[in-house]
């Protein structure tokens, strides 16, 4: 039985072997130059220069960031499925991302949720997926899912032959962290996540495959996590020698006899397609009806404004007339006229959300809900649904 933490050995595992097999059919459907000669990408900002910041316009950066590594030019679709929900308040939030479609040069990939996490390490397993399956034919197969798309350790292994082995090794495996302190509390979330089909252990070993296959120094592996690093290090040093032998199970044959793999300029633009905006992806009742309540008036805050500005004409009176009782009028008129006017700013909130809303709008900007009605009080929003209900005669 194959462990993952074993120690590395020479002659191969059958586990090991089995994966250069793998490798080796993946590099015939690919070609030999991008595994042997092409650039490997590292986890650095130089490599992904895009920001960061939770959306799916960043998100489809970085798929086309991650494609233009590959040499692969090909139309790409983003699909943005996700529906608007409560604002997650996770410190660690997870990114799903799914290959959908990779045929005739357009690749498609959905997106159900978009977080902190190692986005570019998730992204290089499914463009790695989608160029395998882009650029197959009939007689070179691949193991696949019902929907004849390359699966998970597929395209683990194939990130390998097209130089994204560095950043889908880190993505494997990578612990997370993240907290904050609220008052006296601290809170504190921790996480061991992980990406793609294969384990982080077949991903280095792979790794050091093609250091050895290449015989060059390739910077990106100083940029592997620790325990990534130190297990490439350990099959460096056994397989070191064993060149010929690889290249041999790899079926490589003459890479410099092959033609150099272009690529554009700069990524292709990712096509977005989404049923919501951005905006609206956290407003939990777009689209549902929602009340609104009167909730008091800003004549306590518009009181002590009127009550601080007149401190100033005090504080001048008793400079120059000296200290007495009509030293206080200026602060007295000024509390008075300041209430007096927030009397008249009547407060309102969704009942829904509490999101201050203003008497005439009809939509709450905080959840995104339809104001359709005015209640006296928050708990009597179901009573109020209900009667709507009996009312258009039937459920909202």
């Amino acid at each position: 039985m194959y462990d993952g933490a074993m120690t590395p050995s020479w002659p191969l595992h059958p586990h090991h072997e089995a994966l250069l097999r793998e490798l080796a059919r993946l590099i015939r459907i690919v070609g030999a130059w991008r595994f042997a000669r092409g650039p490997v990408v590292g986890a650095t900002a130089k490599d992904y220069p895009e920001g960061w910041d939770e959306t799916r316009t960043q998100l489809a950066r970085v798929i086309a960031r991650t494609l233009w590594h590959a040499h692969v030019d090909a139309d790409i679709v983003l699909a943005d499925v996700r529906r608007p929900a409560a604002r997650r308040h996770e410190h660690l939030r997870q990114t799903r991302l799914e290959l959908v479609r990779a045929d005739t040069g357009h690749l498609e990939l959905a997106v159900s949720s978009i977080g902190n996490d190692y986005v570019a390490g998730i992204v290089a397993h499914e463009v790695a997926r989608a160029c395998i399956g882009l650029l197959s034919t009939t007689d070179t197969p691949f193991r696949s899912t019902m929907q004849a798309l390359p699966d998970a350790a597929t395209g683990s292994t194939a990130t390998i032959v097209f130089g994204l082995g560095v950043v889908a090794a880190n993505a494997a495996r990578f612990d997370r962290s993240a907290g904050e302190t609220i008052g006296q509390v601290a809170v504190h979330e921790h996480q061991i996540a992980s990406a793609g089909g294969l384990g982080w252990q077949d991903l280095t070993f792979l790794l050091a495959v093609q250091a050895t296959v290449r015989e060059d120094v390739l910077p990106a592996l100083d940029t592997l996590r620790p325990s990534q690093a130190e297990s490439v290090e350990q099959w460096l040093d056994m397989l070191d020698g064993h060149e010929d032998e690889l290249v041999k199970l790899l079926a490589l044959g003459d890479v410099d006899a092959e033609v150099p793999v272009g690529r554009p300029a700069a990524p292709r633009d990712v096509e977005i397609r989404a049923q919501f905006a951005e905006a609206d992806l956290e407003r939990q009742n777009l689209g549902q009806r929602v009340f609104r309540f009167y909730a008091g008036t800003m004549m306590g805050l518009y009181g002590l404004v009127g009550l601080l500005a007149g401190v100033v004409p005090a504080v001048v009176a008793v400079a120059v007339l000296g200290p007495g009782l009509f030293d206080l009028i200026p602060v007295g008129i000024g509390a008075v006229l300041g209430a007096d006017h927030g009397r008249r700013k009547r407060l309102y909130r969704c009942a829904t959300c509490l999101y201050f809303v203003t008497a005439s709008a009809t939509k709450c900007n905080g959840c995104g809900g339809t104001i359709v009605a005015d209640i006296k009080n928050p708990n009597h929003r179901l009573q109020a649904e209900e009667a709507l209900a009996e009312q258009d005669g039937g459920p909202i």
